[in-house]
């Protein structure tokens, strides 16, 4: 999944040989052959181009050199199926070409996406279709299409040679760099959902002014101790085998959950504080927390289930690196668990999937107002 820090760089690129921006969507669902051979020339062209890194075709952009691309944003109807536009480009090919189509939500306009990550080459249709010849291997030189001349192709060919396949090793740790265990001992406090603001006290003259008072002091104390009795943290560390770089590398991180429970996924450093009754001891601690665009560790909580992007960059050789923050999983509940991990670079062709499952044990508890002042 695209994030935005990863969109705005795009959009300030500009258009070059593995980058091309389209005002509109292409037609599709009920495009004639002509129209839709546009798009399968497009992608065509950006997966047989030279490149270090991942192709993308922004939909809803418009060049504006040389200024950043406008957004100018799609209508949300007409939107492409990927499973559909997936069939249609891979049963026109001789072989598989591993792609990514996607419409979101950019800068507050509807957009679509297409990523090519960087594969093996070429890609060619194996009969006519459209504008479009078998055959012939569409590339993409600069901001222009053309057809690659024979010694383009025999390159093409020398360069899938030199390279074997990526040889990666993903491990799981403990925030003390021990393996990270399969079963957990946790505590589940479920607290009053209607605990009181916390009220001055009027006899201390320190107190006087509610002002003083942090009057979400309860129910933060609430969220701060349920949430450090069930926290598992977990340590991702990616080595490279292979006796290439890998460039771009990247990891998408979700947890399965069993059934009727959730689960909440935070960087580390983002796990709650102990709260203070002090209003300005809290407005005090409170962190300045912006959103840098390098962050190399984000959660995205819009989809159905929240997923950790982990920006990993290049790794060269025998290398191993690791995540800038530990990820803090918060489950809902008791039950059998099973972290994914999905591992992309431009020299993985088709992502990998890594599995964890881990069991969670423990009481679940509903606790008193009483109990949590005991706790606090």
């Amino acid at each position: 999944m695209l994030t935005d820090a990863l969109l705005e760089e795009l959009h300030y690129r500009g258009e070059g040989s593995d980058l091309d921006y389209k005002a509109e969507r292409y037609p599709f669902a009920k495009a004639s052959d002509e129209e839709k051979s546009e798009l399968l020339k497009d992608i065509l062209a950006l997966a047989n181009t030279h490149r270090d890194r991942t192709a993308y075709i922004l939909m809803g952009f418009k060049e504006n050199p040389p200024h950043p691309a406008e957004v100018v944003g799609l209508s949300p109807e007409g939107a492409i199926d990927d499973a559909r536009l997936q069939e249609f480009v891979n049963g026109k090919l001789e072989t598989k070409l591993v792609f990514r189509y996607e419409e979101r939500l950019f800068n507050g306009q509807h957009i679509a996406v297409i990523s090519i990550p960087k594969q093996q080459r070429p890609f060619y249709l194996k009969k006519d279709y459209g504008k479009l010849a078998k055959d012939l291997v569409y590339v993409r030189r600069g901001s222009a299409t053309g057809i690659a001349s024979p010694r383009e192709i025999a390159m093409m060919g020398a360069a899938n040679l030199a390279r074997g396949e990526a040889q990666v090793l993903l491990s799981f740790q403990t925030p003390e760099n021990q393996p990270l265990p399969h079963i957990f001992e946790r505590e589940f406090l479920i607290f009053p959902t209607d605990l009181p603001d916390l009220v001055a006290d009027r006899s201390n003259i320190f107190f006087a002014s509610s002002l003083r008072v942090n009057e979400d002091y309860w129910r933060e104390g609430a969220y701060y101790q349920s949430s450090w009795r069930r926290v598992i943290f977990a340590r991702l560390l990616l080595a490279n085998q292979s006796d290439f770089s890998l460039g771009d590398a990247h990891l998408e991180v979700t947890c399965r959950c069993p059934e009727g429970e959730s689960v909440s996924l935070l960087r580390a450093d983002c796990m709650p504080d102990e709260p203070d009754s002090s209003h300005l001891a809290h407005i005090a601690r409170l962190p300045i927390n912006f959103e840098h665009a390098n962050q190399r560790v984000s959660i995205d909580e819009r989809a159905s289930e929240p997923m950790a992007h982990v920006t990993l960059g290049t790794i060269r050789p025998s290398q191993t690196i690791r995540a800038e923050e530990d990820l803090a999983f918060l489950p809902s509940g008791p039950g059998s668990y099973l972290l994914q991990v999905r591992i992309l670079a431009n020299e993985i062709p088709n992502p990998l999937l890594i599995a964890h499952p881990f069991d969670v044990a423990g009481p679940v508890r509903n606790v008193s107002e009483s109990y949590l002042h005991e706790l606090m």
